[in-house]
């Protein structure tokens, strides 16, 4: 066996065996790359507020999004920067004890509450246990199982698409010119077979970099290894990449000036700020209120400091900003957006959905190339075995009707060695002796 079929043979094995979850995984992630601009129509109505003047202290928001969920803790906000948006505040907790098979397992609950900062109106309520737009995510990463099941058979999955793609490029290498040239181009106007052979060989040629960033961005929530890796090829220790702050202790529930004192400075650290996460801490877990402020800068990277406040005053007890951060930081906050092709707006978005539809086409167009492979050998083989079956004594119909009509043989001209005819002419007596007398 040369090493190109040996090649082709772990293609095609490892394409069977994480087909299926490929095709669905990818599909859903085509679709979840969507999510903010799904929210915002399927929810247009939760989502967007009328501008007005002042807006309501983010403590009071706070109680407003507790009232709509009763015994529901709720423990952060998301806010942008836009005057038009309603502010998205959570609440979720996960089961300790799950012991089922699915997703819907792992939580007791999870909602969101969106609230007018205007008028510290509820807008609306959604159950995202039930919301289809975070299902698709939820396929995406773990097919709908269990977190601790799912991901490693979707990071499984992903590590042999990163494979997959490595022997694709392998086979798809050309001998020479003339036939790199026929790798280039898919022939449209061929039969079907040829132009799904061409859309998987041509087109797996002009994605797999885009497959590669989906499936590299992807392992890192799977394998450790893997992102402990990155951060050394980065040049940063993986113990050292993230700074650790100083621990917080609080003495009783995080009163009202805080939360208003530690949101009005999360706000004015970066005038160019596009969003920011904003948390409380539960009521089992130390810590103090946090925020996250992801701003728009020039370094390419996605920007964002990180910002600790005291639960009792609100005032700054850590903060960690963009360029304070060491470059393996920097590409793991980077990651998502990378991953999900939000990194550099619509035009990225469009890459890595194409590129995830794409890549869950591959085992369909693949699967039917070698299904045509297989037909096209079958009838040689039946042939063969049917040429082998018959006895040797057994002549064949044609055979038989050559017997039954024997060739005729053409009969042989026959030359005639006589010598040629002499012709006489008889005279009669009376003629004979009219001349005697003359």
């Amino acid at each position: 066996m040369t090493f190109k079929k040996l090649i082709g043979k772990i293609h095609l094995w490892l394409g069977f065996l994480a087909g299926l979850v490929v095709v669905i995984s990818m599909t859903a992630a085509a679709i979840f790359v969507w999510e903010e601009e799904l929210t915002d129509w399927f929810y247009a109505d939760y989502v967007f507020v009328e501008e007005q003047t002042t807006q309501q202290p983010m403590a009071k928001l706070f109680a407003a999004a507790r009232a709509a969920l009763p015994g529901k803790e709720i423990y952060g906000v998301e806010v942008f920067n836009d005057p038009e948006r309603a502010y998205a505040f959570s609440a979720y907790q996960r089961n300790q004890n799950a012991g089922g098979w699915t997703f819907w397992d792992d939580y007791t609950y999870w909602d969101k509450v969106y609230v007018d900062p205007y008028t510290g109106q509820v807008t609306g309520t959604v159950n995202m246990l039930t919301n289809w737009i975070e299902l698709t995510r939820r396929l995406h990463q773990n097919l709908l199982l269990r977190y601790d099941i799912g991901h490693w058979i979707v990071g499984v999955a992903t590590l042999i698409i990163l494979i997959m793609v490595i022997t694709g490029l392998v086979l798809w290498w050309p001998k020479n010119r003339k036939v790199l040239w026929q790798r280039l181009k898919i022939k449209w106007n061929a039969r079907w077979r040829r132009v799904n052979y061409d859309i998987h060989n041509v087109g797996g040629f002009y994605t797999y970099l885009f497959i590669i960033i989906l499936a590299v961005t992807g392992l890192v929530w799977t394998f450790d290894w893997w992102t402990d890796g990155i951060y050394r090829l980065l040049g940063n220790d993986p113990e050292e990449v993230f700074a650790k702050p100083p621990e917080l202790l609080r003495s009783g529930p995080t009163p009202e000036s805080a939360i208003n004192v530690a949101w009005q400075d999360a706000q004015q650290q970066r005038s160019t700020w596009q969003r920011i996460y904003f948390n409380l801490p539960k009521s089992e877990e130390k810590g103090g209120i946090s925020a996250f402020v992801e701003f728009d800068g020039s370094s390419g990277w996605q920007e964002s400091d990180q910002y600790l406040y005291q639960p009792e005053a609100g005032n700054i007890h850590f903060r960690r900003r963009q360029e304070d951060k060491l470059l393996g930081e920097k590409w793991r906050n980077s990651n998502y957006p990378i991953h999900v092709g939000s990194i550099y707006g619509l035009s990225t978005k469009l890459l890595a959905c194409f590129a995830a539809l794409f890549c869950a086409s591959l085992p369909v167009t693949g699967f039917y190339i070698w299904l045509g492979r297989r037909k096209k050998k079958k009838p040689q083989f039946t042939s063969a075995r049917r040429n082998k079956s018959k006895p040797a004594h057994s002549p064949s119909r044609k055979s038989k009707l050559t017997a039954a009509k024997p060739k005729v043989q053409p009969r042989p001209k026959v030359v005639s060695r006589q010598p040629p005819r002499t012709f006489t002419i008889k005279q009669s007596p009376k003629q004979t002796k009219s001349k005697h007398n003359d």
